[in-house]
């Protein structure tokens, strides 16, 4: 099967290129402006003195919007996140699809399309798969019944995994008790991948494959039981 590979380019990159180019556009506007009115015999000595102030006026009443561009400056030129980049932001998974001066554009796993301030990315905490140089790392967790051969679970389990086409060859999946709950031995499979993008769908399709193994071997997944008693 193809594999798609989310790596980070070693040249200047389009974000780079559209910070340098909106700082030098909106430095020219200022720069332009003063000179016109130093043309037109505006004495803006005021102007510059006063700046400050005003300034700071302005940046108390836009204060989020320019967090928000300072913000965008710093992501296009530090080159944290870029465009085409799968990140997970409290439970948001999605491609970055464009970055602007103030907003990221994120199109998620469901193909919806979520417009973040830039400010939001760099405050907030985030995952982003496509920094990583090796396969990402994720699990699926399943409850087996207590009755069940452990051995037995773990390698139905980690069949299911090697048998799905998109996850990576490079490192084995691997199994770990993770939980001895109420109902059930909660078991952990970890495996890897080269498309984060894609992992809701690969997801569904392993869980598939160990729904089928366990009923081929009769591995039961139990849920919750209740007793009532009424008087």
């Amino acid at each position: 099967s193809k594999k798609i590979f989310y790596r980070r380019s070693s040249q200047v990159d389009k974000g780079t290129r559209y910070a340098l180019h909106q700082i030098a556009y909106y430095g020219i506007i200022i720069v332009t402006f003063l000179i016109i009115m130093r043309i037109l015999g505006v004495n803006i000595s005021p102007f510059l003195v006063g700046s400050s102030a005003v300034l700071v006026g302005i940046g108390l009443g836009l204060q989020n919007l320019f967090l928000d561009f300072i913000s965008g400056v710093i992501i296009l030129l530090d080159k944290s996140v870029r465009v085409g980049d799968v990140l997970d932001m409290n439970g948001v998974m999605g491609r970055v699809e464009q970055i602007s001066m103030r907003t990221t554009k994120i199109l998620t796993t469901d193909r919806r399309t979520i417009v973040f301030p830039n400010s939001y990315l760099t405050k907030d905490k985030l995952s982003n798969y496509s920094s990583n140089e090796y396969p990402n790392a994720f699990y699926i967790e399943v409850g087996v019944d207590y009755s069940t051969d452990i051995k037995t679970a773990e390698n139905l389990l980690v069949e299911a995994a090697r048998e799905n086409p998109d996850i990576s060859k490079e490192r084995e999946p691997y199994i770990r008790l993770n939980d001895f709950a109420d109902s059930s031995l909660n078991l952990r499979l970890y495996f890897f991948s080269d498309d984060p993008f894609h992992i809701s769908q690969t997801k569904s399709e392993i869980r598939k494959s160990i729904l089928e193994k366990f009923r081929a071997n009769n591995i039961i997944i139990p849920y919750p039981t209740y007793d009532i008693h009424s008087k």
